[in-house]
């Protein structure tokens, strides 16, 4: 699809209701998706990727094209 606009975020710089891909599924970050422990941040327990693949939508307005 061309109005996906993908990038490469570190997890911890992941904040609730932000769309990500994951496991080929694209969906949105809840708080409980996000755990802290003592070697750092986790993604629905997933300690070992510490990126993740964020999905924003661009969105054609009449002031130009938005990121969403």
């Amino acid at each position: 699809m061309r109005n996906l606009v993908r990038t490469i975020v570190k997890i911890s710089d992941l904040e609730q209701g932000m769309t990500v891909e994951f496991n080929g599924e694209i969906i949105t970050v809840s708080r409980k998706d996000i755990t802290k422990n003592d070697f750092g941040y986790s993604f629905r327990g997933d300690g070992s990727k510490k990126t993740i693949t964020r999905v924003q939508f661009a969105v054609p307005t009449t002031y130009g094209v938005q990121l969403r």
